[in-house]
């Protein structure tokens, strides 16, 4: 094989490294946009209440989708959570608050539908987001270091349900369960880092 060819094949070989580098970044797409939510989260530091806050939207995802009874809206319940924190905001209305109006109506809805949907899972669903959004609230109100651990506690709690709901393939979409462990462990770190770092 002479010069040219060698070299021909080399770049063919570097050519398809790329593209399935870039053919595997396409299909975790899911994790990069978990990543990108998390760098946008902590590129100013660590903050319990923003990461109390997204705990309490992502269990309010699950909790909405499993009354809904359809994975695919998991997606939908996510946009309409961060329309509503704008428009409680804008409004001047309690973010929180409206988050968790939402996940109790949502809840009701559910088990209004009596036999429509499992309500088996949407019990797991509603105790969880009372769970999460209990500790959530604690971590928005007691002092700054103690926010910090109950906060990634939270956050490590949230991607450990991410992880069970991937396997399961159920309540929300593999897709939606992936993006979230993504940003709840890293925002569960990251929580920790600032807490191991804050002065005494």
């Amino acid at each position: 094989m002479n010069t040219q060819a060698k070299l021909h094949d080399h770049r063919h070989d570097i050519s398809g490294q790329k593209r399935g580098i870039w053919h595997h970044l396409l299909g975790r797409w899911p994790s990069v946009l978990g990543l990108l939510a998390l760098f946008a989260n902590v590129a100013d530091g660590g903050d319990s209440h923003v990461t109390a806050m997204i705990i309490v939207i992502a269990s309010m995802c699950y909790l909405a989708a499993s009354a809904i009874g359809s994975q695919r809206s998991g997606w939908i319940m996510v946009g309409a959570a961060s329309v509503a924190v704008i428009l409680a905001r804008l409004t001047g209305l309690d973010p929180t608050a409206t988050l968790l109006v939402m996940g109790v109506g949502f809840a009701v809805l559910g088990f209004l539908r009596g036999n429509d949907i499992d309500r088996r899972e949407l019990g797991a669903q509603t105790l969880a987001f009372l769970g999460f959004s209990a500790v959530a609230l604690t971590a928005m109100m007691v002092n700054p270091v103690a926010a910090l651990y109950l906060a990634a506690l939270a956050a490590i709690g949230h991607a450990a349900w991410d992880v069970v709901y991937f396997v399961r393939n159920r309540v929300v979409p593999r897709s939606l369960a992936e993006a979230c462990f993504m940003l709840d462990l890293g925002l569960g770190v990251a929580m920790l880092f600032t807490a191991w770092i804050a002065p005494l």
